[in-house]
């Protein structure tokens, strides 16, 4: 007990107990398991003849190119009680009181503070201010493996993370005799998979103005109208086309009108949910079947392609309002602009997707060659609920790299013929060119503001040379230039170039 309790006998704040549970989920599934469940399967899989069976097997792996399926779900939540009067014997149990009952003990998460008030188990002392917290956290990720032909490989992934806590101060009040749940407020943060394809090439990088935000400002009266005939407490539509009560700053018009605009959905029929339920798959592609050509096994060993996308919708924290209510069905109350209050109050959401890469191509030769090419492109759209500001950050880069290995080094262009040397040589070359911008649009403004980005190009050769075991020789040349597109920094260009000798004593 707090030690002011024990100075001061009528000062009674209780004790705090506290409880919390989780529960977690790993089903897995080989899909291969399954299949072989089927004799059919079983005969064409196992079958050498490959020219009877040839279309058998061909569609036989179209039906069967998912190849497993696997997902976790975890739920961690918690009770916090403060105020609680009676002791511990054992096992945090009060066998004379029958508190805090067998369920609590064994995490239950069901409220028990009408059950501890009913059984006289909270302090009465008007001073005890603590906190009563009930936490709840989830996560749920899923994973699918889909091969419809061989050497191609698709990798689904969803997920979806919540976190809430409820906080209430729980305490009795001398002036209405009895217990209140003063000030409850709910808190959390929410993350989900989704798909922003439809709009990732809408925009140039290099535009002045976003056609996509254009067209979220658009989405607005739509979605307000909508929401309008859905509520009988709003009066109709007034003269700027907004319905009443749902203005275009509201944040039950902004969400689902920025969501349908990045999403590419019609603003008459998408989803007016601002957490969306369902997480939407992202992927990644490989194919590594390009070698099995002819003419292009005659000069690589390998010869892959890779693509990826992901996608993420944030919602960077929310707060319910001790003032909504509702009533015939629908909020009733408003604020200081004469629109409705949101159930929960969001300060900004985040829309993020990522192209890692568009495409990308890793080549090995067979006179040891290698190289690679990768075009990457991301984008992240910050909507501020409080002003309609949106930040947005466009990044695309193309990379490009080259490798050579060799252990029987001949200088090129017929330069010294008699030096044949027989140690290994490996030169690598890595070429970047990445573009980065930041931009600021303001609902209603015509002109966005270029807040920051840059162009920048670097360029990096290298040569390893192993004299023998004991020492290796390195030159490497560094060149980074970047060029600003605000005038608040300057551009930039920095070289390095130099001879590592590297002696290792073993």
């Amino acid at each position: 007990e707090p030690l002011l309790t024990l100075n001061d006998p009528t000062i009674d704040f209780g004790n705090n107990i506290q409880n919390s549970r989780t529960i977690q989920v790993n089903p897995t599934l080989n899909m291969n398991l399954l299949y072989n469940k089927f004799g059919m399967f079983r005969r064409l899989n196992n079958n050498n003849d490959s020219t009877g069976n040839a279309f058998g097997k061909a569609l036989l792996n179209a039906l069967a190119s998912v190849k497993n399926i696997s997902g976790s779900y975890i739920r961690n939540d918690g009770t916090f009680l403060p105020g609680y009067i009676p002791q511990t014997d054992a096992f945090g149990y009060d066998f004379d009181a029958d508190a805090p009952g067998v369920g609590f003990l064994l995490g239950s998460q069901e409220d028990i503070r009408f059950k501890a008030l009913a059984n006289g188990w909270l302090t009465r002392d008007t001073l005890q201010n603590q906190l009563y917290v009930n936490s709840l956290n989830e996560k749920l990720n899923l994973r699918g493996t889909i091969e419809p032909f061989r050497d191609f490989r698709l990798e689904l992934t969803a997920f979806k993370n919540s976190s809430k806590n409820f906080t209430t101060n729980f305490r009795y009040n001398n002036s209405a005799q009895g217990f209140e749940s003063l000030n409850p407020i709910t808190t959390g943060d929410y993350s989900i998979s989704m798909i922003a394809l439809g709009s990732a090439f809408k925009d140039k990088n290099d535009a002045k103005t976003s056609a996509v935000f254009q067209q979220f400002l658009a989405n607005r009266t739509v979605i307000s109208q909508r929401l309008g005939s859905e509520n009988p407490n709003s009066t109709g539509i007034g003269a700027d086309g907004f319905a009443d009560g749902y203005g275009k700053t509201s944040q039950e018009v902004v969400i689902p009108a920025f969501l349908a605009a990045y999403r590419n959905k019609d603003a008459g029929g998408t989803s007016l949910s601002k957490m969306p339920k369902i997480p939407i798959p992202n992927w990644r592609l490989t194919y590594n079947g390009l070698v099995k050509v002819d003419a292009v096994s005659k000069l690589f060993s390998a010869f892959d392609l890779s693509h990826g996308y992901s996608s993420t919708y944030n919602v960077n924290g929310y707060t319910s309002l001790i003032r909504y209510r509702e009533s015939n069905g629908a909020v009733d109350v408003r604020d200081n602009q004469g629109d409705f209050l949101p159930f929960y109050q969001f300060s900004q959401v985040t829309l993020f997707e990522q192209f890692v890469p568009l495409l990308g191509i890793d080549m090995r030769m067979k006179n040891n060659m290698t190289a690679n090419v990768e075009y990457r492109k991301s984008r992240s759209m910050s909507l501020s609920l409080a002003n309609s500001q949106m930040a947005s950050q466009k990044d695309q880069a193309f990379v490009i790299g080259f490798g050579y290995r060799t252990s029987d080094f001949r200088f090129p262009f017929g330069l010294f013929k008699s030096v044949n040397l027989k140690n290994d040589l490996n030169f690598k070359l890595d070429v970047a060119i990445r573009d980065n911008k930041t931009v600021i649009y303001r609902a209603d403004v015509d002109d966005p503001e270029i807040s920051g980005g840059s162009k920048n190009i670097t360029f990096r050769p290298s040569i390893d040379y192993v004299l023998n075991q004991r020492f290796n020789l390195r030159l490497f040349y560094d060149s980074n230039v970047t060029k600003p597109y605000t005038s608040q920094t300057f551009t930039t260009a920095f070289t390095n170039f130099g001879i590592n000798l590297r002696f290792t004593i073993q």
